[in-house]
C-alpha cells in the first residue's frame, strides 16, 4: 500500500506526454516522484499544523469558522483521514479534502470518500503538483467520487477517473423574485448589478398561493429533525445511493456555521411519510437549498412539501429555490418540473475512480443532492 506521506522534489513535476495522449494513470505520476530527495512532501492532513491549513484555505475564501467546521470536528471525523496537504519549506502550497460517507444498494454497503477543495497556491510556478496531490490521494482513498467542480477541474478529471458520468446531478430551479435573474445576469452585466440592488430584486415573478387548507398537516421544526432519520437512513432505492446517516448530516446541516437549516415533514402512521431539509446562507434569507425525500408509495406527498416549502421561502423574502437531483430519479425530475422548477442546462458530471485490479462497485448513483460532498453550503 503506498503511503500516506510523499517526498517531493523541489522542481516542478514534469508531466509525460501519456497524459496528453489521456493515458496517463496514477502508476505512472508516482514513478515520477519515486526515490527523489526530501524538499517537498505531501503529508496527511492531521500531520500538518491547523494553524497552516486555515490560512491557506482562508486565502482561498473560505472562513476560519467553515474551516475548523469542515475538516477539524472530530465527532464527524472519527479517526478518518480528511485530506492531504502540499508543504514546501513549511508553508502549504496546496490541498485537496476528503469527506468520508458510503453508498448503499439493498443490504451491499460500501465506505467510499467524496473529493473537494482541490488547488494549488500559485499553478504557474507548481505545475504538475496539483496532479501529483490528487493522484496521490486517490491512490489510497477508492473508491474516490467527485461531483462537479471547478472548470480546470472539470478538464483533469477525465484523464484521472475510471468513469465518467456526464448527466449525473441535476440542478433545478424555482425562482420566485425578478432578485434571481439579476444575479445571473449581473456575472456579465454592470447595469444588471446595479438593478440588483433596487428594489427590482424584490419584485415577484410568480404568484405564491398560500397552501391549501385541505392538504396534509406539514409540521415545521427548526434545525435537523431527528423524527425524519428512519426516513432519511432507510431510502429504498434498487441502484447504488449515498447512505446517508443522520450523524453525518448532523455536522454537514446541523452544525455548519454559515447555513441556517429547517425541516418540513408530514406523518404517516408509522412514522414520517415524506420530508423536505431546507436551508440558507445565515447571512441572507435570498438563495434558498431543499432535499426531498419520501417513503415508498408516498411520492406524492412531495408536491405539498414543494408548495409548503416555496410559500415559507417566499414569506421570507427569499427570490429562488434549488435543488440537485440524480438524472436517475425520473419520477422526482416530474414532480419539480410539474410544481415549476426548471432545469439548469449545465449537468454536474460524476468521476468515479475504483480499486486497484478491480472494477467499479458502480457506475452511477441514484438519490444524489446537495448533501453529496461539499454543496449543502455553497451559495
Amino acid at each position: 500500500m503506498p503511503k500516506r506521506e510523499l517526498t517531493l522534489s523541489r522542481r516542478p513535476a514534469y508531466i509525460p506526454r501519456p497524459f496528453q495522449s489521456l493515458a496517463f494513470s496514477c502508476r505512472k505520476m508516482r514513478r515520477l516522484t519515486r526515490g527523489l530527495i526530501m524538499d517537498d512532501a505531501i503529508l496527511p492532513l492531521h500531520a500538518v499544523p491547523k494553524q497552516q491549513v486555515v490560512d491557506y484555505l482562508g486565502r482561498r475564501g473560505m472562513t476560519s469558522e467553515v474551516v475548523e467546521w469542515k475538516y477539524f470536528d472530530e465527532n464527524f471525523n472519527r479517526g478518518r483521514e480528511r485530506g492531504y496537504v502540499w508543504v514546501r519549506e513549511g508553508d502549504v502550497q496546496g490541498f485537496i479534502g476528503l469527506i468520508p460517507w458510503s453508498v448503499q444498494r439493498g443490504n451491499d454497503r460500501l465506505d467510499m470518500v467524496w473529493g473537494c477543495d482541490w488547488s494549488v497556491a500559485d499553478p504557474n510556478l507548481s505545475k504538475g503538483m496539483g496532479l501529483v496531490l490528487a493522484t496521490h490521494s486517490m491512490s489510497l482513498h477508492r473508491p474516490w467520487v467527485s461531483l462537479g467542480g471547478s472548470a480546470k477541474a472539470r478538464t483533469i478529471m477525465p484523464h484521472l477517473c475510471h468513469h465518467k458520468v456526464d448527466d449525473a446531478g441535476l440542478v433545478f430551479w424555482q425562482p420566485l423574485r425578478l432578485g434571481a435573474a439579476l444575479k445571473k445576469l449581473g456575472e456579465r452585466n454592470r447595469l444588471a448589478q446595479w438593478l440588483e440592488g433596487t428594489f427590482l430584486r424584490s419584485v415577484p415573478v410568480r404568484w405564491v398561493a398560500r397552501p391549501s387548507s385541505h392538504r396534509p398537516d406539514i409540521i415545521t421544526e427548526s434545525g435537523l429533525s431527528p423524527l425524519v432519520a428512519d426516513l432519511i437512513e432507510h431510502e429504498h432505492f434498487s441502484e447504488w445511493h449515498p447512505h446517508h446517516r443522520l450523524e453525518d448530516l448532523a455536522w454537514s446541516l446541523g452544525r455548519c456555521p454559515s447555513i441556517t437549516t429547517r425541516t418540513c415533514y408530514i406523518r404517516g402512521l408509522s412514522g414520517v411519510d415524506a420530508a423536505a431539509v431546507l436551508w440558507r446562507n445565515s447571512q441572507a434569507s435570498d438563495f434558498w437549498k431543499v432535499t426531498l425525500w419520501a417513503a415508498p408509495m408516498r411520492q406524492a406527498l412531495l408536491a405539498n412539501l414543494l408548495h409548503e416549502v416555496r410559500w415559507q421561502v417566499f414569506q421570507e423574502g427569499g427570490v429562488a429555490i434549488s435543488t440537485l437531483v440524480s438524472h436517475l430519479q425520473t419520477d422526482l425530475i416530474e414532480q419539480l418540473q410539474a410544481s415549476g422548477y426548471w432545469r439548469q442546462p449545465r449537468p454536474l458530471p460524476m468521476y468515479l475512480v475504483g480499486e486497484r485490479k478491480q472494477t467499479l462497485p458502480f457506475r452511477d448513483m441514484t438519490g444524489l443532492s446537495y448533501l453529496c460532498t461539499d454543496l449543502a453550503y455553497r451559495f
